[in-house]
């Protein structure tokens, strides 16, 4: 246990921790006011600490500040991927698995869309089928040994004109239009539909910037900061299991303020 954690690179493992444990508190907001709602018809109750609570939360999700550093740390995370895939021999395959999970989130989703009656809850292009497509996409192109500077090209391509198509996306229902059709918008980022939408041209191009970064200043795949020792701590943790985690805190998180509520009094909308 003690070599594995040496021969792993610990700025890696502590920016992923970073990004992961500040979209964690993300969703936790998103949970307090958006979420809980649905599922509890009580919940939060006129002037009582739990309407506060919500409120908080919703004035926190609507922060410019919180806006603009979510983008920061999604970059930083997915630029991170990228630099993991270029340590990575077996791309594709963890692509198609990571698709299988993505596809399972979709299909949960769905479920809890159809018991609240709330169908844009579904998540049908979230972040883990965008790292799925960006993961398959660089498997395959690993295929041909293609030069870093090409993943850079395509990667900055991708970035500018996700980012160009997204600054005039707006909310799509998906009664609005056929879910085909809507779903193929939210990958382009033309437009965003369900409870998680990653447009897959400027965010999985991020991801193609990161192998350029990792074949450029990881080819000994050792960290960049001399005499750096690995610490095994919360966030070390969190960064080499972020996958995991991630995942798992989406199911955790709204059980557990599920059981405090139902503790507390509250009762289900179901």
């Amino acid at each position: 246990m003690k070599k594995n954690l040496e021969n792993r690179i610990i700025e890696l493992d502590v920016f992923r921790g970073v990004a992961v444990l500040l979209m964690i508190f993300d969703h936790l907001m998103y949970n307090l006011w958006g979420l809980m709602p649905m599922l509890f018809s009580d919940y939060p109750t006129s002037g009582g600490a739990s309407q506060r609570i919500a409120r908080a939360a919703l004035e926190y999700w609507r922060m410019d500040l919180r806006v603009d550093i979510r983008y920061v740390v999604l970059a930083v995370f997915m630029l991170l991927t990228g630099i993991c895939c270029s340590l990575s021999r077996s791309n594709l395959k963890r692509g198609l698995k990571l698709m299988a999970v993505a596809l399972l989130v979709t299909a949960g989703t769905y479920a809890v869309g159809v018991i609240t009656e709330n169908m844009d809850i579904t998540i049908t292009f979230g972040v883990l089928h965008c790292i799925a497509l960006a993961l398959i996409s660089v498997g395959l192109l690993d295929m041909v040994k293609l030069s870093k500077w090409v993943y850079l090209a395509i990667g900055i391509a991708m970035t500018a004109v996700g980012a160009y198509l997204f600054s005039g996306a707006e909310f799509v229902s998906y009664s609005d239009a056929p879910v085909i059709e809507t779903v193929w918008r939210s990958i382009l980022g033309t437009a965003t539909c369900g409870g998680d939408c990653f447009p897959f041209l400027l965010f999985g191009g991020q991801v193609f910037v990161g192998v350029f970064a990792g074949r450029q200043f990881y080819t000994e795949r050792k960290s960049i900061f001399k005499n750096s020792r690995y610490k095994n701590n919360v966030v070390t943790f969190v960064g080499r299991n972020s996958l995991a985690v991630y995942i798992l805190h989406q199911i955790i998180i709204p059980a557990l303020l599920g059981i405090v509520l139902l503790i507390l009094g509250f009762h289900l909308a179901i």
